[in-house]
């Protein structure tokens, strides 16, 4: 069985708007837009923020965006079995349906599980994510618990084409092109990746995939994006964007085994600055989630479920005085069901409206949002942030912040025939953070300490098969970061601590939330010479456990992956990548096989200008 639209999210866990002159983000990587909702510099953000840009992609050689997140600060990652099999991602702790995934500001996602596909997304698309840890439901609306991870369609200057294969019979092609003046743009790019897989579940038949296929689980992913804009001076400009994925994925399951899927997310944004001080910025769009599930081969799905997300927001953004912005906006968020599954609802709408206040007083800067969202059919929820920095001198800082949040169960969790909860309530929460990071003997560094309380978490029980409200969950931690770079080395690592507590009255009070590793970290060093590059990146985690009973645990473990590059006059070269080196045996979900060692190897052409 599919699980992924046909069960609540619970169990799977077990729009912004560019406020500059489109492409000005891009341009400049240490630009974000995301965690204030405007843009500015990450040294100015308030919070933790991490981002990663298309040279990270590239040098880490990441074949899927869960692979390339895998590892990051603050970020867990379960997968069950390989490429397109589903993959859910936990921020701090917060569950899968508790972060927001935006792709050029368009909210992504199911409507009917409420989490997104991350292993649908195509990672050769990806210009830039941003990741931005802690709540922002009052910047975003409903979902924002845990952060908020932004992903920018690929940029592309000059052409560029790649072409490679690996373990499991995989093979990949991309291809892209962009062309620009002052005044216009097109970026266009496609890729399409086929793998025969490997067998994603181990047999059983009473937890995981619930059935014994000793068999390959392939995967096929056809996608393409496109950005096109034009710019009229510093008045005003317009731009649009567009990633469409479509593909088959196959796995092992009681119900079906198979499942044609479609992942795709369409933008217009426009801006227009009536003066220096004040600009107004639009953005409308939709995204879509279609699945059509299959048993073995068989001609007629067994079921389908498509899910469509309207987005349309306004925001006004108007610089009161210098160092001091004041944003306002309303956000309008549509969601809608069509599928054979009979739901007792199909169609659920969302209006926020927002204000924030940005503003520096000399070596400090202060952060105040509040927003109020009139859901359809949970009524009106209102939330806030606070944010305070303080810059003692250019490479030292302290910062500390408040935000509430909130979010609404979704279909699956409501509706779902025989594994919903109609009488759910909406999750809230308060989540805490203190942080101080800085620069020292060219060491660039950063820790940060949190806790989020949330009230009626939504939990799976597998006593009832149904998701129920918890009482309270605590979600404490802490994330250290560090990077430097002497010569021709570099070297950047990160660890997190985590507590997640069931805090909840009832048999499994102070049991840890599932499938959230206690302790998790990445080390990451390179050696780039002029012609060549090589690395080697070591993801550990440690156990976690599967469900709220604490009756399964997961053992921890460490992989290694070694790339490396030849580059062949300014334009040619040749990646390669073993990843998994040692050929560790582990499970980031009961039942389910990750990749042993394996390898991949490409040729690619991209000019010195890319």
């Amino acid at each position: 069985m599919n699980l992924f639209h046909r069960v609540p999210a619970a169990l799977l866990g077990a729009g912004v708007l560019l406020s500059v002159n489109v492409g000005a983000a891009d341009a400049a990587d240490d630009v974000i837009v995301t965690a204030a909702r405007i843009a500015e510099p990450a040294s100015d953000a308030i919070g933790a923020v991490s981002v990663i840009t298309r040279d990270d992609i590239e040098r880490r050689q990441a074949r899927s965006l869960q692979d390339l997140l895998h590892g990051a600060t603050g970020i867990d990652i379960t997968n069950n079995g390989g490429l397109g099999k589903i993959s859910s991602m936990f921020v701090r702790g917060a569950d899968a349906d508790q972060v927001l995934v935006l792709v050029d500001g368009i909210r992504m996602g199911s409507a009917t599980a409420g989490t997104t596909r991350i292993e649908y997304l195509p990672v050769d698309q990806i210009e830039r994510i941003e990741i931005v840890r802690g709540p922002r439901s009052s910047l975003y609306g409903a979902d924002a618990i845990g952060g908020v991870i932004q992903i920018f369609t690929r940029k592309a200057q000059g052409p560029s084409v790649s072409i490679g294969s690996g373990s499991h019979d995989t093979q990949n092609a991309s291809a892209s092109l962009g062309l620009a003046n002052d005044s216009a743009w097109l970026n266009a790019s496609g890729n399409y990746v086929n793998s025969a897989g490997f067998n994603s579940c181990r047999a059983s038949f009473s937890g995981g995939c619930f059935t014994d296929e000793p068999d390959a689980d392939g995967f096929r992913n056809a996608s393409g994006s496109l950005r096109a804009g034009y710019r009229w001076g510093e008045k005003a400009d317009i731009e649009a964007s567009a990633l469409y994925a479509t593909g088959r994925t196959e796995y092992d399951g009681d119900w079906s085994n198979l499942t044609d899927f479609t992942e795709a997310a369409y933008s217009m944004k426009a801006r227009v600055a009536p003066s220096a001080a004040w600009q107004l910025t639009a953005i409308a769009g939709v995204s879509h989630d279609d699945s059509a599930d299959f048993k073995d081969g068989a001609a007629t799905p067994r079921g389908h479920i498509d899910t469509e997300r309207r987005n349309a927001s306004l925001q006004s953004d108007w610089v009161v005085s210098d160092g001091h912005v004041l944003t306002l906006g309303a956000d309008y968020l549509d969601d809608h069901i069509d599928s054979d599954t009979p739901y007792d609802a199909t169609e659920r709408d969302n209006t926020g409206i927002f204000g924030q206040y940005k503003g520096r007083f000399g070596a400090q800067e202060i952060l105040l949002s509040a927003r109020t969202d009139d859901n359809e059919q949970f009524g009106n929820h209102t939330t806030g942030n606070v944010g305070w920095k303080w810059s003692l001198a250019d490479a030292f800082a302290l910062h500390a912040g408040w935000g509430s949040a909130f979010h609404a169960p979704s279909f699956n969790d409501l509706y779902y025939p025989g594994f919903s909860n109609p009488d759910l309530e909406p999750e809230t929460s308060d989540s805490y953070e203190v942080g101080v990071g800085g620069t020292a003997a060219q060491v660039v560094w950063s820790l940060n300490a949190f806790e989020t309380r949330i009230d009626n978490l939504i939990a799976y029980d597998s006593a009832t098969f149904t998701p129920q409200n918890i009482d309270e969950a605590r979600i404490r931690g802490a994330e250290l970061e560090a990077s430097t770079q002497v010569g021709h080395w570099s070297f950047a690592g990160n660890y997190t601590y985590l507590d997640p507590r069931n805090r909840g009255a009832g048999v499994y009070h102070d049991n840890l939330l599932p499938r959230r590793a206690r302790q998790s970290g990445r080390i990451d060093i390179r050696y780039a010479a002029d012609m060549f590059s090589v690395g080697t990146t070591i993801t550990a985690a440690g156990s976690r456990q599967d469900d709220l009973a604490n009756t399964t645990q997961l053992d921890s473990y460490a992989v290694v992956d070694f790339v490396g590059e030849l580059r062949v006059g300014t334009a040619w070269s040749v990646q390669g990548r073993i990843a998994n080196a040692f050929d560790k045996n582990y499970e980031t979900a009961a039942f389910y096989y990750q990749d042993g060692r394996s390898y991949f190897v490409t040729l690619q052409y991209r000019p010195a200008a890319h």
